[in-house]
């Protein structure tokens, strides 16, 4: 008789932040991924903190379950007082790892902070394999972030940070594997000491069926249903509206970057979304300060930011770090023209001048001067979008998926299954 074919792992994925309701780079890709596991058989849970204003504690989100824990809200930046609420949150997690052992086989974590320092030691006592996802090159020097050091106090804050950074950087080393979503994350953790035999070079992924360039008549229906002007150079800034992201810097330049090029139009899209480096009242007080009302218009956060990539021109994101930035894939398969900061992925993925511009992040005449040589080969643009979308082929998001869950079965078939599998 043959042998029947051992089913799917079972897996849990935690994170702090999942789409929906929040619609950032960390939590579409958790829900892109996920759901990819799940179209290729798997059982997937997802495990997250709730958002604020709450969603539903319990739902199944594309056949995926997803699993919302209080306490919520923004604990980034809080220093002392986030300590209560996080160690809550680490402390239902255990609960619920220990109490679902017989359920899963295979734990993920989006982020390389403080869930590993519980959940790593957690896998390896109860037997259960376990992936970090090192979401950014930046969270990897930042096991408590500058806001946060700086309400603790210097003293407090660096030796709570020197012990964090120690027991971090101890169980990264003891993960079965822990991705790296670009060459610089990669670099980093094994200067942490991390094997190159536990670290999976694996980028985030896009759909591009999803995100694709339109024809000329598309675009053009777009920009009418947008409410966006069709006679002007159109310029995009999708994300959040936070200090980190650039885009103070970005309205402080754009006077001078005008001057130079009065066809321009500047489009940001997004909120501050409550984030700890919130910035949307500011940059939109400073836009009116400088009278640019006319020539800068602001949209709500949306998740179908696909209609404003697909209408726009240029793409532009000033951040100051990155990881793999889903929002930079996602422009280059829309075929944009992309500016971007020399950060994360980006130099992986854009050759100056033939599909995308690079800059320096934090130099506001690095910014001036990048507007000046992309406009300077303006009728070059649809080349480099082609070259653009070129780029980021290998990173369609059914190629990554279908790469996690060949990661995941590799990993299970260590030792046998635990979880009681039943039909997805």
């Amino acid at each position: 008789m043959k042998e029947s074919p051992r089913p799917a792992p079972v897996v849990y994925w935690l994170t702090e932040a999942f789409f929906p309701p929040l619609v950032g780079g960390q939590e579409l890709i958790a829900a892109h991924l996920a759901q990819g596991l799940y179209g290729r058989g798997f059982q997937v849970q997802v495990i997250t903190r709730q958002t604020l204003p709450p969603s539903p504690a319990r739902e199944n989100v594309d056949g995926v379950d997803v699993r919302r824990l209080r306490p919520g809200g923004m604990l980034k930046g809080k220093g002392f007082a986030a300590l209560f609420p996080v160690l809550i949150f680490l402390a239902k997690l255990v609960w619920i790892l220990f109490k679902d052992m017989f359920r899963y086989d295979i734990v993920i974590v989006s982020g390389a902070k403080i869930m590993p320092l519980v959940v790593v030691p957690l896998c390896a006592l109860l037997r259960k394999k376990c992936i970090i996802r090192a979401e950014s090159y930046f969270e990897l020097h930042e096991t408590i972030s500058t806001e946060s050091m700086r309400t603790m106090g210097s003293r407090k804050g660096k030796l709570v940070f020197n012990f964090l950074e120690n027991a971090r950087n101890h169980v990264l080393r003891k993960a079965d594997a822990v991705i790296a979503i670009s060459a610089q994350i990669n670099e980093e953790l094994l200067k942490r000491g991390v094997s190159a035999a536990r670290i999976v070079s694996l980028p985030n992924g896009v759909s591009l069926r999803k995100f694709r360039p339109v024809s000329l008549p598309e675009r053009r229906a777009l920009r009418a249903k947008l409410s966006i002007p069709d006679d002007r150079i159109v310029v995009l800034y999708a994300g959040r509206l936070a200090r980190a992201k650039g885009v103070p810097l970005l309205v402080d330049a754009w006077p001078t970057i005008f001057a130079k090029h009065p066809r321009l139009y500047l489009v940001i899209v997004g909120s501050g979304n409550r984030s700890f480096d919130d910035c949307e009242a500011q940059v939109k007080e400073r836009v009116k300060q400088l009278g640019l009302e006319g020539d800068i218009a602001f949209f709500p956060e949306t998740d179908a930011v696909v209609d404003y990539l697909q209408a726009t021109d240029a793409w532009v994101f000033p951040t100051e770090y990155e990881g793999f930035s889903l929002a930079l894939a996602e422009a280059m398969g829309c075929g944009c023209t992309v500016l971007a900061t020399s950060v994360g992925a980006a130099p992986q993925l854009i050759q100056q001048g033939c599909s995308g511009f690079l800059f320096p992040p934090l130099e506001t005449q690095a910014l001036i001067d990048v507007f000046d040589e992309a406009l300077a080969a303006r009728d070059q643009w649809p080349a480099i979008g082609a070259a653009a979308r070129e780029a980021v082929t290998p990173y369609d998001l059914d190629l990554i998926a279908g790469r996690y869950a060949e990661l995941c079965r590799s990993l299970s078939e260590q030792f046998p299954h635990t979880a009681h599998h039943h039909s997805p």
